[in-house]
């Protein structure tokens, strides 16, 4: 047959290591979804045109752990490659393999080879080729390559070569490119690579050249305090040479008032911010000399911020010596916010202005404040602050530090100001169990690890709520914690818990209350709504679809609860609560009125549902019969690109829908809870997440069963008989395959029918009773027949041979296999043709056909490597390890016997017990 022109001609390829992994073919960019295939064509790249050993390959490919069987592992990868680029890109040598590219089409290649081009050229040339190079970097090089091996050799290589190349252009640039193009470019550049001496050298000479001095000076000392901290070194002798260069002696002026020592009592046993305060260290030593500095520890209500502010605070008073000034500006709490006017009343007395000579207007008493702090170096504590239009006017001259606290993120301030962030988060385990000692001893935390691990989980780590509730435990000191941990338990009373009576500043209730009612009416009733949501993180889509509006008002909406530090957002579009937050807001959600409350869980459920059926189309079709009829769904529509995003989805929102199906039964939408269920198979059965499966399952059992729904209780007693099987809970399997028989006879059947009959054969199987499970097999296949549903046939004659394996009947078990076989390859379910060819092979082994037995088990377990199939290897692997201990190949029959040990290992399965009595291997522990 005559090869057409896209059979012949090789393709025009480009690879793109400076950066994130990258292939464009023909212009269109090439997506390679496996780490093993990004892995082996990136070891040919960086080789392109040269012969890579097959050693060389497997290194690339599987570092320090290669597969047992190299070249077939690699025969594969290349074969898949060349699927992708031609049979013509990548050639087989005796000794390894070949990529015929051109070396320029790949662009660590050709940056190398711009680099060592740029070393003979002269200046002008040089300076072209530097840039070109330079042009191709795109940041992390070998990012998402798959070889870790690759990245560790070639990463800093290629760094030290872009540093060294960027270096060398900005010397060229020198003199003829401005000053402050430099100093920018370089202030990122020591940003990113803050250990890189040359920079820093590079950055404070164009500093002192263009006369900024002080900033050239304050650029050493952060450099000097930063290895100091890092590697407990000084800079190197150029550095040194050229600070001794810039010093000066001046000395601050002396203020003309009495000096000021405003700061609050210091925390009694202070711990657990030790990486905060090293982060603000390292901010006030990075400070540039002369001007005002401003941090704003940020955070909810109850974290700590005014305890780190006021600590760090007393530890930097010897710095300060002019004074430290103090102010709570009441932003969230009981009282009215304090207003600039007043504040800066305040301060200005303070430093020595007369009651009745302060000035009448906000302008002029902050432009007083300035004036009497110039020349002086000051800090101004500015604590609980509402928003930046409150702290603006309170700000000094240069040469002081202004450290503000605000439940608000106030990013105006940073906007305009330059205010340095400081997020705090709730305490970590250890910084927890630290706080709780100083009020509980060590020696009853020591009693009760577990009651400790526990009370910090449900304070959220949240230091006010864990000073709390270690008060109460010192006030009963004869009681165990596991009592507090037992009250803090029913989320209906946590908050009472936790909490003084008599201080409304140490209510958490009252304090989170602070920070809601100063929200518009719809940020509000989101935070409520939310409350209700049952999963993290939430997603901006979520909380459109919890409110019931479009997504750009939900952003607008949820971004103001993020700014409050209502919610934390950890990424762009992920959203998280901290816990006694969540209990707060369904508190409130209580409160509105019950119908509000149900659309939105109903608006929840039913979204979600809808996306798990957008995954099926995906990923298990199948389910997606007639019968699963899905109520409407208002929101953003769920569109997966693919399998791999689908996946993605499902593993972020894994607990909340699980929940979401115990929501459902709790308001008896028994419908809405079987159909999530059955439909969530699909990612349990391919991610082994066995317990969600059973929980939701038997949930969905229950609901259906209350509801009097036949239809309902035939997909969830299948569904949940299902998940008992999976789990070698056969007796329970088979009873609620049972139940799901029992209503699918009543009712006269359905399209789950077939399928309620092929997993009774399976759970009759499991009871050897093998007989019952032929017979149960056929009539399965009959019913599939009879109803057109083709699928099931090939399953049924799986079944089928199953079961004549277990009465011996091995020559008919073979030919249902094979013919199962058959039809799977003429429906294209290569998994399961792999696994009716490995039941062939059993069937073999059955009747001493040992060499045809041990070459369709090696086909079926190649066939299921090549789909990436790990759970459909362990019963080839069983098979072939039964196999070689029946021919007397021990060595072989270990080999397998202990992969699929590793496989149930890992998968949670419960076959690992059968493989152990095989190898004779003791269980763990």
């Amino acid at each position: 047959m005559r090869r057409g022109t896209q059979d012949w001609r090789r393709p025009t390829i480009e690879i793109r290591l400076l950066g994130p992994f990258h292939v464009v073919v023909d212009g269109s960019p090439l997506s390679l979804s496996s780490a093993r295939q990004r892995a082996l064509l990136t070891t040919l790249a960086l080789s392109c045109g040269r012969l890579v050993s097959i050693d060389a390959l497997a290194r690339g490919v599987w570092g320090d752990e290669p597969p047992e069987r190299i070249r077939g592992s690699l025969q594969t990868n290349v074969m898949r490659l060349r699927r992708l680029f031609g049979e013509q890109v990548v050639v087989t040598e005796p000794d390894g393999y070949r990529l015929l590219l051109d070396p320029a089409r790949v662009d660590a290649l050709r940056f190398l080879s711009l680099l060592d081009r740029a070393v003979d050229e002269k200046a002008q040339a040089e300076r072209v080729s530097l840039a070109e190079a330079i042009g191709l970097w795109g940041g992390t090089p070998l990012e998402g390559v798959g070889s870790p091996t690759l990245a560790g050799e070639w990463g800093p290589l290629l760094t030290e070569r872009y540093l060294f190349a960027v270096e060398r252009r900005i010397d060229l640039d020198t003199g003829t490119v401005p000053d402050a193009e430099l100093v920018a470019e370089l202030t990122d550049l020591v940003a990113q690579h803050p250990l890189r001496e040359s920079l820093w050298e590079r950055l404070v000479r164009i500093l002192a050249r263009s006369g900024r001095r002080a900033e050239a000076l304050a650029r050493y000392a952060r450099l000097r305090s930063l290895l100091a901290e890092e590697l407990g070194v000084e800079p190197g002798g150029e550095l040194r040479r050229l600070h001794a260069e810039l010093l000066a002696t001046d000395r601050p002026a002396v203020p003309a008032f009495p000096v000021p020592r405003q700061l609050p009592f210091d925390v009694t046993g202070f711990s657990g911010r030790e990486s905060e305060l090293a982060e603000l260290e390292r901010f006030l030593a990075q400070g540039q000399t002369g001007t005002t500095r401003i941090v704003v520890i940020e955070g909810t209500a109850g974290v700590g911020k005014t305890s780190l502010a006021v600590h760090w605070s007393h530890r930097l008073r010897e710095n300060f010596p002019d004074g430290q000034l103090f102010v709570d500006l009441r932003g969230h709490s009981a009282g009215t916010p304090v207003t600039p006017m007043d504040a800066l009343s305040g301060f200005l007395q303070a430093v020595g202005v007369l009651a009745d000579a302060l000035p009448s207007t906000v302008e002029q008493r902050s432009a007083a404040l300035r004036s009497r702090l110039a020349g002086t170096r000051m800090l101004l504590l500015l604590d609980n602050a509402r928003d930046a239009d409150q702290i603006r006017p309170l700000l000094p001259g240069s040469g002081n530090l202004v450290v503000v606290t605000s439940r608000n993120q106030l990013r105006g301030l940073v906007a305009r100001e330059g205010a340095r962030r400081m997020p705090l988060r709730s305490l970590d385990d250890h910084a927890a169990r630290a706080l709780l000692a100083e009020s509980v001893g060590r020696a009853r935390l020591d009693a009760e690890p577990g009651a400790v691990a526990e009370l910090t989980q449900l304070c959220g780590g949240l230091p006010l709520a864990l000073a709390l509730a270690g008060e109460r435990a010192s006030r009963f000191s004869g009681t165990s914690l596991a009592w507090i941990v037992d009250e803090l338990r029913d989320q209906r009373v946590r908050l009472d818990t936790l909490r003084d009576p008599q201080d409304a500043g140490t209510d958490l209730r009252a304090a989170f209350s602070w920070s809601y009612k100063a929200l518009r009416p719809e940020a509000a009733r989101l935070f409520r709504l939310l409350g209700l949501f049952p999963g993290v993180p939430i997603r901006v889509s979520t909380a459109a679809v919890t409110a019931g509006v479009d997504v750009l008002a939900a952003r607008e909406l949820i971004d103001q609860l993020a700014s409050a530090h209502l919610l934390s957002q950890p990424s762009t579009d992920r959203y998280r609560f901290h816990d006694l937050l969540r209990v707060y807001a369904a508190e409130l959600a209580e409160g509105d009125v019950p119908s509000e409350r149900e659309a939105a869980l109903r608006r929840l459920i039913d979204w979600y549902t809808a996306g798990v059926a957008a995954a099926n189309e995906l990923i298990r079709p199948d389910l997606l019969t007639s019968d699963v009829v899905l109520e409407p769904a208002d929101g953003p529509p769920h569109d997966f690109a693919d399998h791999d995003e689908a996946t993605a989805w499902y593993v972020e929102e894994r607990p909340a829908l699980a929940a979401l199906v115990r929501v459902a039964a709790d308001h008896d939408w028994a419908s809405r809870a079987w159909k999530l269920a059955w439909l969530l198979r699909a990612f349990y059965t391919e991610r082994h997440d066995q317990e969600d499966w059973i929980g939701t399952a038997e949930i969905a059992v229950e609901a259906t069963r209350a509801a009097v729904d036949p239809l309902g209780l035939q997909y969830a007693a299948n569904n949940l008989g299902s998940a008992y099987l999976r789990a070698l809970r056969t007796d329970e399997g088979l009873e609620a395959l049972e139940e799901a028989r029992k209503a699918s006879v009543e009712t006269g059947g359905s399209e789950v029918s077939v399928a309620i009959l092929s997993n009774l054969s399976g759970a009759y199987y499991l009871r050897s009773e093998f007989e019952k499970s032929e017979q149960v097999a056929a009539e399965a296949a009959r019913l599939a027949s009879d109803t057109g549903q083709r699928t099931f046939v090939p399953h049924a004659l799986l079944n089928i041979s199953a079961s004549r394996i277990g009465i011996g009947a091995y020559d008919g078990a073979v030919e249902a296999a094979l013919e199962a076989r058959q039809a799977f390859a003429e429906l294209g379910d290569r998994y399961h043709a792999a696994l009716a060819l490995s039941n062939a092979g059993e069937a073999l082994a059955g009747a001493s056909r040992y060499e045809e037995a041990e070459s369709h088990c090696s086909r079926a377990l190649a066939e299921l490597r090549e789909l990436g199939a790990e759970y459909g290897t362990i019963d080839v692997l069983i098979n072939l390890t039964r196999l070689m201990l029946a021919t007397g190949w021990s060595e072989e029959a270990e080999a397998y016997g202990a992969e699929a040990l590793a496989v149930c290992q890992r998968l949670g399965d419960p076959r690992a017990d059968e493989v152990r009595t095989m190898l004779s291997v003791p269980p763990p522990g």
